[in-house]
């Protein structure tokens, strides 16, 4: 079976409930073995303009790409730093994610969408074909904007690197 190469979505929703339960939907699938998520972030932007982040990793699953880019995107929508990742780590990461175009693009497009009243699930996930087709119907159900962004294999393979080198020096 060929690697399955990650891929990077954002569902935006009219409404600021909407993600929190699209990632629950998301999560079922994933335990029904429709899709292998890597991690997932939440935004919500409410009607008074205030900011709610919650942030989840598979830290469970072996030999997965770690790259807490959901984290990684949210912190760059928001100014705020991940919950996961701290210091020097998420700096670095931060940098190699924002010094890509596609990835500016895509963190402007998020920007752009998250107005009051509204929110916003980051997805980083692997899936095959024929499964992926299953997870966008159910998706489909929530009514969302779609924004994704392919992570070039360069870009994934030096975030992993970044990742794994943090997680060494933290254990050292």
């Amino acid at each position: 079976m060929s690697e399955k190469k990650s891929k990077l979505i954002a569902l935006v929703f009219d409404d600021q409930y909407k993600a929190d339960e699209a990632r629950a939907a998301v999560n079922r699938m994933g335990g029904e073995g429709l899709l292998e998520i890597d991690e997932t972030a939440v935004i919500v932007k409410k009607a008074d303009g205030k900011v709610r982040v919650t942030q989840d990793t598979n830290t469970v699953g072996t030999d997965t790409h770690v790259g807490h880019v959901a984290g990684l995107i949210t912190a760059a929508v928001t100014g705020t730093m991940p919950f996961i990742l701290a210091g020097t780590i998420g700096g670095k990461l931060l940098g190699k994610i924002t010094d890509h175009g596609i990835t500016n693009k895509f963190i402007k497009s998020v920007e752009k969408e998250l107005q009051p009243s509204t929110s916003v699930l980051i997805l980083c996930a692997r899936s095959d074909p024929e499964r992926r087709q299953k997870v966008v119907e159910r998706l489909s159900t929530f009514n969302p904007k779609v924004l994704d962004s392919d992570l070039p294999p360069e870009l994934e393979r030096e975030l992993e690197n970044a990742w794994q080198a943090g997680q060494k020096t933290a254990a050292g």
